[in-house]
């Protein structure tokens, strides 16, 4: 591939949400930028710090059900029609967004895999069409997304499931953008700045996309002309470059992430996706396309977040291991 020499580059690729079968992330979130800069042996930190957004319709493409919608009063139900948060958080519906995916995903387990529900049905009003009224009125894009799928909210559960979200985790910059590497800036989900910590609260996104992003344009033309700020460390964990023999489709990837590393982990979990990453490794042909390249920053960048979920052997944000026994090791190393 062409070289290109540059003073400074930024790298605002976005999160990685395409590691996993459910999310709420376009096609384009393959981690790419993450990848490139451990390549290049950037630090990177907090990978295990996955955010998994508990509502998600299961009908379609993936659509985003905010949690206001809970707010106005709606319930999650088991395909029983049983509600179950309750059992999990005495806030239920309203409790923090890892408690109510983790919920969510224990009803899922139990009913072989299957979404739960989301009821509407008894917001605002006892009359479906004064309801249907209200939903349209409080939520037009979520009610547009509803009848593009063929869902009636006002009068009928709608299927739901917890998808990945956001990623807390990157490629280790200073409150500046600066990376480990010199010359190499990161902004936004790419970057760990350490301010969402291990569980970053709702809305933080775009207000860290913009004030890093701004950040950064200003690091680079004062660094110009000066030392590098930054460690110059290597990363702790680097790109494995082992060749192995059973390749991986994204597909096989994002199911593989979503069993063995997605809202709840064990040990026995992570070392069988660690085991299956490595037999996927094989060198890129310098003709790939774009999508193959795609695929094998996914496949590298999910061997760091099983790396990471494995050392972090304690439950902490969003980040549950079920086999935890250490409660006082949870912060170590944590932002």
């Amino acid at each position: 591939p062409p070289r290109l020499d540059a003073d400074a580059v930024v790298l605002a690729t976005g999160g990685a949400g395409q590691l996993y079968a459910h999310t709420t992330n376009p096609e384009i979130a393959t981690g790419d930028g993450i990848a490139a800069g451990a390549r290049a042996r950037a630090a990177v930190q907090d990978l295990e710090f996955v955010q998994f957004h508990p509502t998600v319709l299961a009908v379609g493409a993936p659509f985003l059900v905010s949690e206001a919608v809970r707010g106005e009063g709606a319930v999650l139900r088991d395909e029983r029609g049983a509600r179950f948060v309750l059992e999990a958080h005495p806030d239920g519906e309203l409790a923090p967004r890892d408690v109510v995916a983790r919920a969510i995903t224990d009803a899922m387990t139990r009913q072989g895999g299957r979404p739960v529900l989301l009821d509407a049905t008894a917001v605002h009003s006892a009359d479906a069409d004064e309801r249907a009224a209200f939903l349209a009125r409080r939520f037009p894009t979520i009610h547009a997304a509803m009848r593009e799928r063929g869902l009636d909210w006002a009068r009928e559960p709608v299927p739901v499931t917890p998808a990945a979200h956001y990623l807390m985790g990157g490629l280790v910059t200073d409150l500046e953008g600066r990376t480990s590497v010199p010359g190499l800036y990161a902004a936004g989900e790419v970057a760990r700045t350490g301010v969402h910590g291990a569980n970053r609260l709702a809305s933080n996104s775009l207000l860290e996309g913009a004030v890093f992003g701004a950040r950064v344009g200003a690091a680079v033309a004062r660094d110009a002309d000066a030392a590098w700020p930054m460690p110059r460390t290597d990363s702790s964990r680097t790109v494995p470059r082992s060749v192995g023999t059973a390749p991986l489709t994204r597909l096989e990837l994002q199911r593989l992430m979503w069993t063995e590393v997605g809202v709840q982990r064990t040990g026995d979990g992570l070392r069988r996706a660690a085991r299956r990453l490595a037999q996927a490794a094989a060198p890129l042909r310098t003709d790939a396309t774009v999508r193959e390249r795609e695929d094998e920053n996914l496949r590298q960048l999910a061997a760091l977040v099983v790396d990471a979920a494995l050392a972090r052997t304690a439950s902490i944000g969003a980040h549950t291991r079920t086999d935890a026994v250490d409660a006082a090791q949870s912060w170590e190393g944590a932002a």
